[in-house]
């Protein structure tokens, strides 16, 4: 039997864009000051990069348990083109994007940057965590990106990114505001931190926190309906060191708080959540 789901309003692609558009604040450039680490160099007309990045971090969020995994990595750019299976293989002159995905330059600024592209959502299922038995899957669809940047002094970058369901298939429309500290120390090395604000739209927190009737019925959970608010605050921190023209390392460690009505789901065991990750990439 098939979960029910709260009725949704019909959205066509066209109010999938604009809610998409709407949901947009200033923000970032993935270059923020003249110095640049060898791993980046001037931007040519492709680029290309391989390798493999190691995670762990909760199953989902608010999940007391905890998974590790080992994921390979590709990314290409073609002029304002990129592709890339994770934000952490971006390669020169494409900004990293979170999630990966196909991603096309709209705006190449000093100051200003934009981008709009498409990643695959891997929803969510229900043998993830203990916590989600009874549930159901979240469905995996495509999500619409809509990233815009905006550099300010000092290393300091304002950065959006905002995603709706391009298939309107449960997963909404969500994003996140951040605000990006980039440091060069060394031609080799660099780090950044960032801390950032994140929301969704009704229907994205109803899936990965609320509980419909048919869901509380299997699951024993009571029934709790979700608006359009935040959802959490982060705060996350990165190192990347070229060990040569064409070898990088990585590495990043965060945390994440739940807050408002995703806090207070019955779902969430944990409303604060650590994860680590590291990497290496060759650049062709």
């Amino acid at each position: 039997m098939h979960a029910y789901r709260f009725p949704a309003a019909p959205t066509s692609l066209a109010r999938r864009v604009g809610i998409l558009l709407g949901g947009c604040w200033l923000s970032v450039a993935a270059q923020t000051t003249d110095e640049t680490p060898a791993e980046f160099g001037p931007a040519r007309a492709w680029d290309a990069a391989v390798g493999y990045m190691v995670t762990n971090g909760p199953s989902s969020p608010g999940s007391a348990s905890r998974t590790t995994t080992l994921q390979p990595g590709l990314a290409l750019r073609w002029g304002r083109v990129s592709l890339s299976s994770r934000g952490a293989f971006s390669v020169r002159g494409a900004e990293a994007a979170r999630g990966g995905g196909l991603r096309v330059e709209l705006a190449q600024g000093d100051r200003l940057r934009a981008g709009l592209g498409l990643r695959l959502d891997s929803g969510r299922r229900e043998s993830d965590s203990p916590e989600l038995r009874g549930t159901g899957d979240v469905r995996r669809t495509l999500r619409m990106r809509l990233s815009v940047s905006y550099r300010l002094d000092e290393g300091w970058r304002l950065r959006s990114l905002n995603t709706v369901d391009a298939l309107g298939r449960g997963g909404g429309a969500e994003g996140e505001l951040q605000l990006v500290r980039d440091k060069v120390l060394s031609p080799r090395l660099g780090v950044q931190g960032a801390v950032s604000l994140g929301w969704g739209d009704r229907r994205h927190l109803q899936s990965y926190f609320g509980i419909d009737p048919e869901q509380a019925r299997r699951s024993g959970y009571p029934v709790t309906a979700m608006s359009a608010g935040l959802r959490d605050v982060s705060i996350t921190a990165g190192w990347r060191h070229a060990l040569e023209a064409r070898w990088t390392v990585f590495g990043g460690a965060g945390v994440t708080r739940l807050i408002g009505q995703a806090a207070a789901s019955p779902l969430v065991r944990e409303r604060q959540g650590w994860n680590l990750s590291a990497g290496l990439v060759y650049r062709f």
